[in-house]
């Protein structure tokens, strides 16, 4: 571990708090599945990241990374979307999480590249533990609320999986921003009010106020913090104070400097009460996650 990231390396006890962390938003650094736009970002973003990406291909390390950085539980997402950021498959990110209890597996489906989007979901959830679905309709090239897709929100409700869908700007060549609208979501918070809904990276760079008002509007759709950096979120949100509570704390790791100073910033900015449904409560609930049960396993394994 270099130096750099001993200085940045913050418990969550360090942190004072009495609670996991839930990161609902991270990759898998699998160097082999990323395209270079993404890998040459984390090289800018996160060089103790980059420098090992081939270590970071192992969960095991993965999450001894993220626990540096104050995470114990984290969503780890898949990405089909070989136009833009590459083949991070479903399989392999099944794979991948199945191998760490606090790793959680958000699989991808691309209205592209599959014949039935439902029926590659049933497959997939036959191979291991779903836990939710990412959506990357820029990247992939569809508008949230086109029919296609609709079957696979209708099986999602029914199963209780949360969808995550990429909102907001990106730098990645081949990206269509068009399709990166929160206002696209709207009919499916309106047409599936049971589906919880995750809007990835809360409209950025464009779409803030946007975000924000499907949160407000919608019991069903949460805001995921995922690439924002926390200290920012009051000049990004006027009425942060209204949505707090729908808020859902991602990094984006590794493309992000610190995770640790996001957590940090988010228990400085809203207060420890606040901090813990932000950082761990709303998460849990939507992933399913009893704490106490968590707390065990997590000790158990730190006695190993």
């Amino acid at each position: 571990m270099s130096a750099k990231q001993k200085t940045q390396s913050i418990h969550v006890a360090a942190l004072g708090l009495d609670h996991p962390v839930l990161d609902i938003h991270t990759h898998a650094l699998i160097r082999k599945l990323w395209k270079e736009g993404p890998l040459d970002h984390v090289r800018h973003a996160n060089p103790d990241a980059y420098a090992s990406a081939d270590e970071l291909g192992r969960p095991d390390f993965m999450r001894w990374m993220l626990a540096e950085q104050g995470v114990s539980h984290a969503a780890i997402l898949a990405e089909e979307a070989p136009i833009t950021s590459g083949m991070i498959d479903s399989v392999s990110i099944l794979k991948y999480a199945a191998q760490v209890d606090e790793f959680y597996a958000f699989v991808s489906l691309n209205p592209f590249l599959e014949t039935s989007l439902v029926g590659r979901l049933e497959e997939l959830r036959s191979m291991g533990t779903v836990k939710g679905i990412k959506l990357l309709p820029p990247y992939q090239h569809f508008a949230p609320n086109d029919a296609c897709v609709y079957p696979l929100y209708d099986r999602a409700q029914e199963l209780g999986l949360p969808v995550t869908f990429h909102t907001g700007t990106s730098r990645f060549p081949g990206t269509r921003l068009k399709y990166a609208d929160p206002l696209l979501v709207d009919d499916v918070a309106v047409d599936f009010p049971r589906l919880t809904i995750l809007l990835a990276h809360a409209g950025r760079g464009v779409w803030y106020k946007e975000a924000a008002l499907l949160a407000q509007l919608h019991e069903n759709v949460y805001l995921d913090i995922a690439g924002l950096p926390p200290r920012n979120l009051p000049a990004y949100f006027p009425n942060l104070s209204r949505i707090a509570h729908k808020l859902v704390f991602g990094s984006d790791f590794p493309g992000v400097p610190s995770v640790a100073d996001n957590v940090r910033a988010v228990v400085e900015l809203f207060g420890s009460e606040q901090a813990r449904q932000i950082l761990w409560e709303t998460g849990a609930r939507i992933l399913g996650i009893d704490e106490e049960t968590s707390a065990s396993s997590l000790q158990a394994r730190m006695q190993r």
